[in-house]
């Protein structure tokens, strides 16, 4: 895995996470316990991400887990015949509230369609997490530079897809 034990891992990277997790789920306690999956998902893989940074790797973990929750309560909000009926919502969230955050990560999957993972995390990282350039080239162990170079691709690529795709004339009509 790598020479930083699970704890030290824990500290330095779980208070991330957990904003991470909180930005798309949207509730604190779900994000809590997002982390603790995210950890358990990072010890199962065993040496599957030895080559990867490891805050890199825990970082998508947790984005996985989380739009997995969120995938999850809004199949559970579409299948409920009554919503407000029966036991007390626990989740914490508004189902459309989830339908919506859920419709925008399908538009962002479709928008950075083609780009690698070390993109997307920086990308993610940076406009989504408000991490600086310098913080994410120390986080993810990269050189500003490449970072700065990174961005540059993720913002060029988004541009293209939107205007080839017509997205941005779609979003603005609907």
């Amino acid at each position: 895995m790598c020479a930083l034990s699970v704890a030290e891992l824990y500290r330095q990277h779980a208070p991330a996470l957990h904003r991470r997790c909180t930005s798309i789920v949207g509730n604190s306690d779900d994000a809590r316990d997002l982390v603790q999956e995210t950890f358990a998902r990072y010890l199962a893989a065993g040496e599957r991400f030895a080559e990867a940074t490891p805050f890199a790797v825990l970082y998508r973990i947790a984005t996985n887990a989380s739009i997995d929750r969120l995938r999850r309560k809004k199949t559970a909000s579409e299948d409920a015949l009554e919503p407000d009926a029966g036991a007390p919502d626990h989740g914490g969230g508004d189902p459309n509230l989830t339908a919506r955050r859920v419709d925008a990560l399908h538009d962002l999957v479709f928008l950075t369609r083609g780009l690698s993972e070390d993109e997307l995390t920086v990308a993610v990282l940076h406009h989504f997490d408000g991490y600086t350039q310098d913080g994410i080239a120390e986080s993810l162990d990269l050189s500003r530079r490449t970072v700065g170079k990174m961005l540059a691709k993720f913002e060029d690529h988004l541009k293209k897809r939107a205007a080839r795709t017509g997205f941005a004339k779609a979003a603005n009509d609907g």
